[in-house]
């Protein structure tokens, strides 16, 4: 029982029954004496009660044209959660049952009211609504901290989904500086022999230009001399660190122009480009010529990999940081915060990449088109190139649907 005084409501039209009751609850509680309500014509006082007031009511089952039970049900449709105790007459089983299911706490037979009696179920009901008001705490508590798990343990599969990518990035950066540190010696060893054999096939082209037979093989060698010049340079571009001159400008204009020299070839392919930037007046200190070279990179593979007509999807967008890139000092002339993010996705209709190719995609010579279609190393260059500038490359695809690749560049603030 709470230790100060109660706030008790009674409703009984009988004046000399509510007289007896309260005489109870004065003496039972002397220690404390209550404030009581007693209202006894309901009907004209119901509207005026606050049953949120108080912190105990009792009511007489009979009560005119509105009994005790009635009222319970009113009380508890108004979410009011204060104990009950119904008054029936001598023998009420029945309507105590039904006072019971109607939401009171406790009933009391008025042939046998008394100090004991009437304290007892007081302090009955009460601890209830302790127990109660404990058990919805305790609810509560458990609904809160199941929200809170539930959110750290999307929050830790969050960040270990990150700290993945993070791993297979820096994997795949440091075999990729490893591979771009022995081609860039290979190529240099290769080359020079390579420059003598194209020379005598020129000077044996020039001096037997009558001798049909040979002349069509030395055709054949000096096409392979090309395909074999054209897989070195794009190594060394690829392996080179230092070749990269950044300047202001707007990626986004840089985007078109590429989009405005390949569109003509796509729609004759069947594929139309979508575009969707969200910024077209954002400056970035980006190589240009690198970032064009990317863009035709992944353009190239989307054109390729859409059979019978499709669609390419370019969009860019700023958004914020979560990745935490920083722009190479290399490549900056000054280190600035990083707030925002650069976004451009290039989405396509086409075949897919199945999942165990996606592993392998960006390792130099690794190529899912047919022999002599392609080297290899455009997406081993491009994956370079923005690394270079600070950013990261990501492939997501799914076979019979598409493929997305989105570069993310760090906009300095």
């Amino acid at each position: 029982m709470k230790n100060n005084s109660l706030k008790i409501l009674i409703i009984e039209d009988d004046e000399d029954d509510a007289f007896y009751i309260k005489d109870i609850l004065r003496e039972g509680l002397s220690e404390s004496p209550p404030h009581i309500d007693h209202f006894s014509s309901l009907e004209s006082n119901l509207k005026q009660i606050n049953p949120f007031s108080y912190d105990l009511a009792m009511f007489d089952y009979r009560l005119g044209k509105t009994n005790g039970i009635e009222l319970v049900r009113n009380f508890r449709d108004q979410n009011c959660s204060i104990p009950i105790i119904l008054f029936t007459g001598q023998g009420d089983q029945e309507v105590a049952v039904e006072a019971m299911k109607a939401g009171a706490n406790d009933y009391l037979t008025k042939g046998k009211l008394s100090i004991e009696s009437v304290i007892k179920s007081i302090r009955y009901v009460l601890g209830l609504q302790k127990e109660a008001e404990l058990r919805k705490h305790a609810e509560e508590k458990l609904k809160t901290s199941h929200t809170k798990l539930t959110n750290a343990h999307r929050e830790l599969q969050a960040s270990i989904g990150k700290l993945e990518t993070a791993q297979k990035q820096i994997i795949r950066s440091e075999k990729l500086a490893g591979i771009g540190r022995l081609v860039a010696g290979v190529c240099h060893e290769v080359l020079n022999p390579l420059n003598i054999i194209s020379g005598h096939t020129q000077s044996l082209l020039m001096e037997r230009e009558s001798d049909a037979p040979l002349i069509s093989e030395l055709d054949s060698i000096m096409e392979e001399i090309t395909r074999i010049t054209k897989i070195i340079t794009g190594l060394l571009t690829f392996s080179r660190k230092g070749n990269l001159e950044f300047k202001d400008s707007n990626i986004v204009k840089e985007l078109e122009s590429v989009l405005v020299l390949v569109e003509k070839d796509m729609r004759l392919e069947g594929i139309d480009i979508l575009r969707n930037f969200d910024s077209s007046s954002t400056m970035l200190k980006i190589d240009t010529d690198g970032i064009r070279q990317v863009f035709l990179n992944i353009i190239n593979n989307a054109k390729h990999s859409i059979f019978g007509g499709g669609t390419l999807s370019v969009s860019t967008k700023i958004c914020e940081d979560d990745l935490n890139l920083q722009p190479h000092s290399k490549d900056r002339t000054s280190i600035k915060d990083v707030k925002k993010i650069m976004q451009i996705k290039f989405a396509d209709t086409g075949g897919g990449i199945e999942k165990n190719d996606l592993e392998k995609i960006f390792e130099p010579f690794f190529t899912t088109k047919p022999e002599g279609k392609g080297t290899g190393l455009g997406l081993s260059i491009s994956y370079s190139i923005i690394e270079r500038h600070g950013g990261n490359l990501e492939i997501e695809s799914k076979v019979g649907v598409g493929t997305t690749v989105t570069i993310n560049l760090p906009i300095p603030v």
